[in-house]
Parts: structure tokens; C-alpha cells; sequence
């Protein structure tokens, strides 16, 4: 290999290197319980519009519930609910049997709050 071609291989080569070396950023750690509390969230808009309006089907009196229901849930501040859930049950061998009280907690509040709202 002609001498200028051996000297940009190996400071490609030798750039290579040096980047690998460079630390990543740390994925952001995600909420064990964002998909819990969220789910239970639209679960409990969901049931709680459907019994009390029937069906929600575009334009019925279940689908406007829904809709109140949700800007409700986006006042309520589920990222935050989720902190705190993953704050109460940060031992990873406990956090099932921990979660299930605190989404029944969540949603007896939405409940309450959807009936406050008369929705």
C-alpha cells in the first residue's frame, strides 16, 4: 500500500478508535408504572362514560364523556402519579403485588373526580 494511503487508514483506523471510547448518553430511565397508571387512566375514562352514556361511538353522548373524561386525565398529571407510584414501590421484587393497590387507588380517584365532574 502506497505510504499516504497507509497513513489515512490508520488515522481512520486510530479516529475509529477514539470515538468508540466516547461515553454514550444514558437512555432515559423509563417509569416502571407509566404504562400501568396510563392504561388504568383510559380504562377507567372508558368504563366509567360507557356505563353511565352507553356505547362510545362518534357523536354519542359516551363519546363526549370521553372527551370531557380525558382533558381530565391531562389535568391530572400521570407522569407525576407514575413518580410517585415508582417512588411507593421501588423494591423490584415487591412492585406487582405494590402496583395493584396503587392503580385501584388511581382509579377510585379518577371515579370520584368524573363523578365531581359530572361528567
Amino acid at each position: 500500500m502506497p505510504r499516504p494511503l497507509l497513513t489515512i487508514a490508520l488515522l481512520l483506523g486510530l479516529h475509529g478508535a477514539a470515538l468508540a471510547q466516547v461515553p454514550t448518553p444514558a437512555p432515559a430511565k423509563s417509569s416502571p408504572s407509566l404504562y400501568a397508571v396510563n392504561a388504568a387512566a383510559l380504562a377507567s375514562a372508558m368504563t366509567y362514560c360507557s356505563t353511565r352514556h352507553g356505547n362510545l361511538l362518534t357523536g354519542s353522548p359516551g363519546q363526549a364523556c370521553f372527551v370531557k373524561a380525558r382533558q381530565v386525565l391531562a389535568r391530572w398529571e400521570l407522569k407525576k402519579v407514575s413518580a410517585e407510584v415508582d417512588a411507593t414501590c421501588s423494591d423490584p421484587i415487591t412492585f406487582n403485588t405494590c402496583l395493584t393497590p396503587e392503580i385501584g387507588k388511581l382509579v377510585y380517584a379518577l371515579n370520584a373526580e368524573f363523578v365531581k365532574q359530572a361528567l
